[in-house]
């Protein structure tokens, strides 16, 4: 491990953006894939089920974006305390986390159970999507605690430079769910068929395996979970740090679902095949985005360290190269959804308006991504820069300001593909608006050095 932590450092720029990164989208395309076969396994039942599972995402990912938050917190944290060779302070960040990540777990699957149905009515679920939404997410709230932990003990590892452990363990995650989900939604053997709550299970059964290996690996191969000398004042002093980092970077997190709510209320007035697909092209978007949520990931890793060791040049040249990396593989994405995205919207489902639509998002909305990616990379950063609110303002207005209000009023000229237009617009917005806000406060914070 300090072999990695000295690459970071000191090794060839290009190289361990390179050997961060890719660990880190195996890991993220190991999570897609879940969601994928999630998607069509479901999508094998009909347009109902597959509608239903399509209303459950961007609540699912609101959930998520909370605990990813703490986890970007501990994550950002972790990476100075690591440039400073602060081991105290990755235990007590170690062991607070998890504690905070435990509590939470409890609180959102409660709130969650009982406000099942006003929040699903709110987002326009009708009455013949309820029964099977209510089945998914009865036992999706159950397993709470098995989507938080491994979410916080993969930012530790990543705060500390190892991306391959993540990654191992999500692939492991998403192989053990791509088994059961035909064995629990169609019941093969000696198994009963459960339908969409049969998806549910087996995502609960993958993910209890990601947290008991998440728990070996925190306590006996890293061991930065002790509870000795740990108070109630140390914990909560923690707390507070990862709060002003890890509420904002929810935020953001937030943002996005909270936006994929809004614009699946406004598809639905097209009919459930609208809706599911747009839901089908999110999970092969989500695949696709798998390449920038990595490199955000790298930023956070390597700008961090770099300054906790006051390599204030290197981190600045490494910010610059993650943005070419960025736009490289948005030009490369684009392409290719381009020509290949109404084949992969069929692998999912055969209704011709499914198709179209999830055809005509991978035609529009993947010219920005680039830009998009850019914007998560300056997240990062501004995050280790301790200017949380300002990468959380950056998507706010990619949302609330651009995407939200445009979503409304260009489908009244172009149909539904308004809707993916307003995205586009959002994405390339929040990748100009992002250049100038780390340039801006790279000037702040950094000494004088060759310009971002």
């Amino acid at each position: 491990m300090q072999e990695k932590r000295q690459a970071i450092l000191t090794g060839p720029l290009s190289k361990t953006i390179i050997r961060l990164t890719i660990p880190s989208i195996v890991g993220m395309l190991g999570l897609m894939i879940f969601n994928v076969v999630d998607t069509y396994f479901v999508g094998r039942l009909g347009a109902l089920e597959l509608a239903a599972i399509s209303f459950t995402f961007p609540v699912v990912m609101v959930i998520n974006s909370l605990v990813f938050g703490i986890g970007v917190g501990s994550m950002t944290l972790f990476s100075r305390a690591v440039g400073n060779q602060n081991r105290e302070e990755e235990k007590l960040l170690a062991t607070s986390s998890l504690i905070l990540g435990i509590s939470l777990a409890a609180l959102l699957g409660l709130i969650g159970h009982v406000t099942i149905e006003p929040v699903f009515r709110l987002l326009g679920a009708g009455e013949e999507l309820m029964p099977y939404i209510k089945s998914y997410m009865r036992i999706w709230y159950a397993g709470t605690a098995f989507m938080v932990i491994p979410m916080l003990s993969d930012s530790i590892l990543r705060g500390l430079g190892d991306t391959f452990t993540p990654a191992f363990v999500m692939l492991t995650v998403a192989v053990v769910n791509a088994v059961m989900d035909p064995i629990l939604i169609f019941g093969i053997g000696p198994f009963p068929e459960m339908g969409i709550a049969g998806a549910a299970v087996a995502t609960l059964l993958s993910r209890a395996i990601a947290t008991i290996v998440s728990f070996l690996i925190q306590i006996f191969r890293e061991k930065l979970i002790t509870f000795r000398g740990l108070t109630p004042g140390k914990v909560w002093k923690t707390w507070k740090a990862l709060f002003h980092i890890g509420l904002p970077n929810s935020a953001i997190k937030a943002i996005l679902p909270l936006g994929t709510a809004i614009f699946t209320s406004i598809l639905a007035g097209y009919g459930h095949e609208a809706v599911a697909g747009f839901g089908v092209a999110a999970k092969i978007e989500g695949v696709v985005l798998a390449l920038f949520s990595a490199l955000a990931v790298t930023a956070a890793v390597f700008v961090g360290q770099n300054l906790g060791a006051q390599n204030y040049d290197r981190a600045q040249k490494g910010i610059r190269r993650m943005r070419q990396f960025s736009h490289i593989g948005g030009i490369l994405a684009a392409l290719i959804l381009f020509f290949t995205g109404r084949y992969l919207a069929g692998f999912f489902n055969d209704d011709p308006t499914v198709r179209h639509t999830a055809a005509a998002y991978l035609m529009i909305v993947p010219i920005g991504y680039g830009l998009y990616g850019c914007g998560q990379v300056a997240a990062s950063v501004l995050n280790v820069y301790h200017k949380p609110f300002l990468a959380g303002g950056l998507s706010l207005f990619q949302i609330g300001v651009v995407a939200v209000p445009l979503a409304y009023l260009l489908p009244g000229l172009l149909g539904l593909n308004g809707v993916f237009l307003a995205i586009l617009i959002s994405f390339i917005a929040l990748g100009v608006l992002s250049f100038f806000a780390v340039k801006r406060e790279s000037k702040k914070i950094l000494p004088p050095t060759e310009s971002i």
